[in-house]
């Protein structure tokens, strides 16, 4: 498919109920839902009134009428088929079919990992996750808002544990990880640098962007951790429907991330970024659990999702002046020890 931010919806579903979630799911993101045909030959004639549209075609296998030949003669360039069983969880001898999601979420992350190739799909619906790791994307709510420096750290600190860990930079706009702790030509690595025990680091870029889902899948099966920092979030909906190599990562952390960790500044600017932000997270849905990361004086209102870091100018500047992390600085630093203790709370 073309690169969509909307894209035209088609569902072809025998199942009311079934049907019914994933129209809301979808409706709920403001995606375009033309038709809802109940047999084979009413799905064919609303394709055929929507020859210059970028077709989605979500069906089941239950449908009136439909067969495994009548899909691929209606396989076009323009056309994504998704395909799910049964209601009693049955393929039907049809190939590529998906078990149906359970929720609303669990089909967005699958719709948008899937998006890039008008094929029919292979099983991906993730029941539970396929990996040893857990995954923690770290994001940010706009510029300099302190995500790399809570990425790295809390990578180092997860190492400290004794967890096998691997940082990632795919923050494309802004990389700096290699920078920051005097890693030289780090993106030249066919994996990732060994950086110090437990802890390996990996950066990303638009050549290498390509295979970032099958170089980070691997990873994942070996390391404990994958902590990403994947730079700026603010326009998180439109990137997780479109085909531009930007969006890999985030589409990719859509699916698997358990965690996506936001930080925020907390100047007017700031919190007015993270407010559309979160506005903007509404939409989208995402499985991972989300909190947000303000680095700044604790707000006496105590607003719910909100969690406070220290500022440490102090320690951050010696940091990056020597390239090593919080803890090789201070390990009594107010901020080195907020994220000590966060990284005991995902170790568990």
């Amino acid at each position: 498919m073309d690169e969509i931010s909307q894209p035209v919806v088609i569902t072809a579903i025998a199942d009311a109920d079934f049907e019914a979630m994933v129209s809301s799911a979808l409706f709920g993101i403001g995606w375009n839902i033309v038709a809802r045909p109940l047999d084979f030959k009413t799905l064919e004639r609303e394709i055929s009134t929507h020859t210059n549209s970028n077709l989605l075609v979500i069906y089941s296998v239950d449908l009136l009428g439909i067969t495994e030949e009548g899909l691929q003669k209606l396989s076009q360039s323009k056309i994504s088929f998704f395909g799910f069983a049964d209601s009693s969880g049955k393929a039907r001898g049809f190939n590529m079919i998906s078990p149906r999601p359970t929720s609303a979420e669990e089909l967005l992350a699958y719709i948008r990992g899937n998006i890039r190739s008008s094929i029919l799909r292979a099983p991906l619906i993730r029941v539970s996750s396929p990996f040893k790791a857990k995954v923690i994307a770290v994001g940010a709510a706009g510029h300099s808002t302190g995500a790399t420096t809570l990425a790295i750290n809390l990578a180092q600190e997860l190492a400290l544990l004794g967890k096998k860990t691997l940082l990632i930079d795919a923050n494309f706009s802004a990389p700096a990880i290699a920078t920051l702790l005097d890693l030289r030509k780090l993106a030249n690595e066919d994996k990732w640098r060994d950086f110090s025990d437990n802890l390996s680091i990996a950066e990303f870029t638009q050549h290498t962007a390509v295979n970032f889902p099958i170089r980070a899948s691997d990873a994942a099966t070996y390391f404990d951790f994958i902590v990403l920092d994947i730079g700026s979030i603010t326009n998180i909906s439109n990137e997780l429907s479109d085909r531009r190599w930007t969006s890999q990562v985030k589409i990719w952390c859509s699916t698997y991330a358990h965690e996506l960790l936001i930080s925020a500044g907390s100047d007017v600017l700031q919190t007015r970024r993270l407010s559309e932000l979160r506005i903007d997270l509404e939409k989208v849905k995402l499985p991972a659990k989300i909190k947000i990361y303000i680095q700044g004086p604790e707000n006496k209102s105590k607003e719910d999702g909100l969690h406070y870091l220290p500022i440490d100018s102090r320690s951050c500047t010696m940091a990056r002046k020597e390239r090593v992390t919080l803890v090789e600085v201070n390990e009594k630093a107010p901020l080195r020890k907020a994220i000590a203790a966060l990284a005991r709370q995902f170790s568990v």
